[in-house]
């Protein structure tokens, strides 16, 4: 019961923090192409984790020579994690806050570089990817398409609800692909 209304007063901490940013518009032409970082938040759950990670595996050689910067609640590697311009922060549930927020030293490994582009590939809304993604700052931030994406993101994907996460993730690889 309190679980939930922590996460509630977290989301109104969140929205209240990003109230006054607003996002310019800018072209969509080649943002992965063009991207130097990329920061990428896996889903919570290790299958999807795999599944989001073999999708995107398939367009990884266009994103050239980006540095990925990957976070991942599992201590089982993925597919997508093995290069060399790859790291993968780890995220403890000691990194979260009773509010569903991460906490600034959890920011502060992520912080190493100047994102251009994140991408939460949770399906379902996790507030402390969603808010790490809008923390960053990166010029494009995707995620799909649920209840407040539009604080976090400016991008968002819309998923078919009776679609398997691998479909899905595959269907999202295609997407970005045109990009």
């Amino acid at each position: 019961m309190l679980s939930h209304l922590y996460s509630y007063f977290g989301m109104r901490f969140a929205r209240f923090q990003f109230r006054s940013e607003i996002d310019p518009p800018r072209s969509m032409t080649s943002f992965l192409r063009n991207a130097k970082y990329i920061l990428i938040t896996l889903p919570v759950g290790y299958e999807e984790a795999n599944a989001a990670s073999d999708a995107l595996q398939k367009i990884r050689d266009q994103m050239g020579n980006a540095h990925l910067t990957l976070i991942h609640t599992g201590t089982r590697a993925t597919s997508l994690a093995g290069s060399t311009r790859c790291d993968v922060v780890r995220l403890d549930p000691e990194d979260i806050n009773r509010f569903s927020l991460p906490r600034r030293s959890l920011l502060k490994r992520i912080g190493t570089h100047p994102y251009d582009v994140a991408i939460d590939l949770n399906l379902d809304f996790v507030l402390h990817t969603a808010y790490i993604c809008r923390a960053t700052s990166a010029d494009v931030r995707v995620g799909f398409v649920r209840d407040a994406s539009e604080t976090f993101f400016n991008v968002q994907i819309r998923a078919a609800k009776r679609a398997t996460p691998k479909a899905t993730y595959d269907k999202l690889a295609d997407t970005l692909a045109m990009f």
